[in-house]
């Protein structure tokens, strides 16, 4: 046993010298903050119904896991629950604002302002006047986030819900990009094997439902001047969304969806992945093959997944881009291009 933990160390130290050789100047777009505002409402509430543990959280943490990995920018976002947490009164109106204020200050006026950018936080969708109104502010007012941070599910509602369609004109109005996140996924029992949370398995499950959802409704080919995230490499779209492809070739789908196939390649080949806890071959490989190289993003999931984590994911990524014959399409410089490129196109008074 001893022995296994020593070689099980040196591959980390050796792949972890790989990564920091091959790449540098990284831009985090899968990057969370846990402001202690969004704290004392997380612990009034009963904690995470995610059942995964809350991870401790300071900006200066946050840098120093950025110089870890070698990341010169993070767009910091709010993870699931969210503002949801509290409902949809008044009292969640008023920490998304609060939020939203917070993370303004410390990416235009904070210490290390010039590292940081953030994904504006929205209420519960199902507050559609409250979520408008936060959508006002932080394009019309503030004017400094870098897009938006959005849930798959608000309550047992999926994004293409009608009930949520004046949200999406206010994005598109707003030329916004939008960085969706998983949120518990409403099924039973909630957890597999009684304990396990919900990340580990249902969270890619719940991004793989909502973005076939936002196909399938016309959503997104309602919204061509939006630009979407998906993430953790999309979770299962990159192995399934063929399947809801191909369903379209069956008329009586095709009849009831009111959507052609052609449409549906064209709308699926607009997202945006990060690779958030997604860096083994099998799903770089599979995103390659469904996804253009030109939309795939660099993210690390911290402080959700611990820093030793976080190393070692990207030196399994490393080793797919030093090893793999199609490595160099995901090579750190085409990450951060990649990056560079969405961000500006949607930048409102910062570029990187």
């Amino acid at each position: 046993m001893h022995r296994m933990i020593l070689r099980v160390c040196s591959v980390l130290v050796f792949s972890t010298t790989l990564a920091t050789a091959i790449g540098s100047n990284r831009i985090d777009n899968h990057f969370h903050a846990l402001p202690p505002a969004y704290i004392a409402a997380l612990n009034a509430a009963g904690g995470d119904p995610s059942g995964y543990p809350t991870p401790e959280w300071t900006v200066d943490a946050a840098i120093k896991s950025m110089n870890d990995v070698g990341s010169s920018v993070g767009i910091l976002s709010i993870s699931s629950p969210g503002v949801p947490v509290l409902g949809t009164g008044p009292e969640a109106r008023g920490l998304a604002r609060t939020l939203n204020e917070y993370l303004g200050n410390i990416t235009a006026h904070g210490k290390v302002k010039d590292r940081l950018g953030f994904f504006g936080v929205l209420p519960d969708w199902q507050d559609v006047n409250g979520t408008l109104a936060e959508l006002e502010y932080l394009y019309t007012e503030q004017r400094l986030c870098n897009g938006v941070t959005v849930f798959t599910t608000y309550g047992d509602k999926l994004l293409g819900d009608p009930l949520f369609a004046p949200i999406w004109a206010a994005l598109q109005q707003f030329h916004a990009l939008v960085f969706i996140h998983p949120a518990v996924l409403p099924v039973n029992p909630p957890f597999i094997a009684s304990s396990l949370a919900q990340p580990i398995i249902d969270y890619p499950l719940a991004t793989t439902r909502t973005a076939v959802d936002l196909v399938m409704t016309g959503t997104f080919r309602r919204c061509p001047d939006v630009d979407i995230i998906l993430s953790h490499a999309g979770g299962a779209v990159p192995f399934v969304g063929t399947r809801a492809i191909s369903s379209l070739a069956i008329p009586t789908i095709a009849n009831e969806v009111e959507y052609s196939a052609i449409h549906a390649k064209e709308d699926f080949s607009r997202f945006y992945y990060d690779i958030a806890v997604s860096t083994s071959a099998a799903q770089l490989d599979g995103l390659l093959d469904f996804a253009e190289s030109s939309h795939i993003l660099f993210g690390s999931d911290f402080p959700y997944v611990p820093q030793l984590g976080i190393s070692a994911l990207v030196a399994e990524y490393a080793a797919f881009v030093a090893s793999n014959p199609r490595g160099s399409d995901v090579g750190p410089d085409k990450l951060r291009a990649n990056s560079l490129e969405l961000l500006n196109k949607h930048a409102q008074k910062k570029s990187f």
